[in-house]
């Protein structure tokens, strides 16, 4: 009888190992596939969940853009790259309203640098627009630059106008549509947009035009005009000035150094707050 009582005590023993062994192996098994997802996950949840936590703003980089074959379809944006974002954004805003209520008991960031956030937002500004006319395959019309507090914007003149002509291009008006409303997303940190029109030294023969300096005022207003209906920056935060031949960039002794002269500028200047 006690031979028995050994044999049924070594076996419960037994069953006891294979038990904490089995668990042992559970748990390994699942640390490893939660390893696997953490590896696998989609990146725009995963900015998703961080904006959630956060309580930031969606990203600038973040701005959806048309693919390459598009883009090379229509370099100018005849097509309207931002069809179907609204959607898009109203759902992102909406999230980050949400998210934002019980972001701050997360907690801890009233220690952190506003300026420093706005040199990060106005950059990102900069690389969003770098970005839409890389995209467009529009370097031979436009350029872009950060300098300082500003960005510039300089389109040559065939780029939005015929010569000594005032009217935007059919073409172009999409391509203006869309920086406005890129500008416009980040308008909190933009303090002024301000379009200039600049001409050549070459006298003006046209009767539509007092001179250089009337060509020069009426493109930039063309452009305003254009920017403002769009309602995506305040009439407040535009301006618009004709320079004619007197702010040269390049000499005007050349068909290339005139060339260049003839050009809109818009520059974006940072919000001091």
């Amino acid at each position: 009888m006690k031979r028995r009582r050994k044999t049924i005590d070594e076996e419960e023993r037994g069953y006891s190992w294979m038990d904490t062994y089995g668990d042992m192996v559970t748990l390994l098994l699942c640390f490893f596939v939660l390893i696997y997802s953490f590896s696998s996950l989609d990146a725009e949840k995963f900015h998703m969940l961080v904006r959630a936590f956060s309580g930031k703003n969606m990203s600038y980089n973040e701005i959806p853009m048309l693919n390459e074959i598009q883009a090379r379809e229509d370099p100018i944006g005849i097509i309207d790259p931002m069809v179907n974002y609204n959607n898009r954004i109203e759902e992102d805003e909406i999230e980050t309203e949400d998210s934002a209520g019980g972001a701050g008991d997360v907690g801890g960031d009233d220690n952190v640098d506003e300026e420093g956030e706005e040199d990060v937002a106005f950059d990102g500004l900069y690389e969003s627009i770098k970005k839409y006319i890389n995209d467009f395959d529009l370097g031979n019309q436009v350029s872009v630059v950060r300098i300082d507090r500003k960005i510039l914007l300089r389109f040559n003149e065939l780029a939005l106008f015929n010569s000594g002509k005032a009217d935007i291009l059919p073409e172009s008006v999409d391509t203006i549509k869309n920086i406005a409303r890129i500008i416009g997303w980040n308008i909190e940190y933009v303090k002024m947009v301000c379009i200039e029109g600049h001409t050549d030294i070459v006298p003006m023969t046209s009767k539509e035009f007092l001179d250089n300096w009337d060509l020069s005022t009426r493109r930039a207003t063309n452009t305003l005009r254009l920017i403002l209906d769009t309602g995506y920056i305040e009439p407040d935060k535009l301006s618009a000035m004709g320079y004619g031949e007197y702010r040269p960039i390049d000499t005007n002794d050349t068909p290339e150094g005139r060339a260049n002269n003839r050009r809109v500028d818009i520059i974006i200047e940072k919000n001091d707050t």
